[in-house]
C-alpha cells in the first residue's frame, strides 16, 4: 500500500476497500489463511462472480495478493492472502477513519470468538499439543506500550513466515493445517481488570 505523503492513498484505499459488506467478510475469511474466490464463495453461499469482483477490488486496493495459481479440470483457481502489514494496528491501518476501523475492527473480534466456539464445539480447540488461549492484563507506561508495538509486529512477521514455508512444502493450500493465531494488545476499561486464571 502506498504511503501517506501520497494525498491521502492508503485512507481513500482502505476505504474503498471496506466500503462493501462483503469485501469486510473476505478480508475476514482471508484472515484465516490464503483461498480462493470460489472455495469463499462456496463457504458464505454467496454468488462466485460477486466474490471474484470484490476481492479484485481489494488486490486493486492493496490489501490481499495472489500467492499461487491452481489448474484443475481445465479451470484456473487464484489463491489470494492477506499483504503483510494490512491487519489490525498497523501503520496503514491508523489511517483508516475512525468509525471504519471500530466497524472492522468488531466483525474481526466477532468472527475470532466464532471460529473459537466452532473449535470448541468440534473438539479441535484443544486436540494439538499447545493449543490454547491465553491473555495477560498488565500495566506499562508509554515506554513499555512502545515496546510491546514492536515485539507485536515482529511476531506477525515471524507467523506469516511460518506460514510461506508451510505453503512451500505443501503441495496445494487444502492439505495444510486450518489454525486460529490471534495476537492484540489494547488498553483495557479502567477498573474492569480480567483475571487469566
Amino acid at each position: 500500500m502506498g504511503k501517506k505523503d501520497e494525498g491521502g492513498e492508503i485512507d481513500q484505499q482502505m476505504v474503498r476497500a471496506l466500503a462493501h459488506p462483503l469485501r469486510v467478510l473476505i478480508l475476514r475469511l482471508l484472515e484465516e489463511g490464503p483461498s480462493s474466490p470460489k472455495r469463499m464463495a462456496e463457504r458464505i453461499g454467496e454468488p462466485l462472480g460477486n466474490v471474484t469482483y470484490h476481492t479484485t477490488v481489494l488486490k486493486s486496493c492493496g490489501c490481499v495478493e495472489l500467492v499461487e495459481t491452481l489448474s484443475k479440470r481445465g479451470a484456473i483457481e487464484h489463491i489470494y492472502r492477506l499483504r503483510p502489514n494490512t491487519s489490525i494496528g498497523s501503520a496503514a491501518w491508523r489511517e483508516v477513519p475512525p468509525a471504519l476501523r471500530t466497524y472492522y475492527a468488531g466483525t474481526a473480534l466477532a468472527a475470532f470468538t466464532e471460529r473459537a466456539i466452532e473449535a470448541l464445539d468440534a473438539g479441535t480447540a484443544e486436540s494439538r499439543e499447545g493449543s490454547g488461549v491465553t491473555w495477560l492484563p498488565l500495566t506499562i507506561d508509554e515506554q513499555g506500550w512502545q515496546e510491546l508495538r514492536g515485539l507485536l509486529g515482529e511476531v506477525e512477521e515471524r507467523f506469516t513466515s511460518i506460514a510461506d514455508k508451510s505453503i512451500a512444502r505443501m503441495e496445494g493450500p487444502r492439505r495444510g493445517i486450518p489454525v486460529m493465531v490471534a495476537v492484540a494488545a489494547f488498553e483495557i476499561v479502567s477498573g474492569k481488570d480480567i483475571d487469566p486464571s
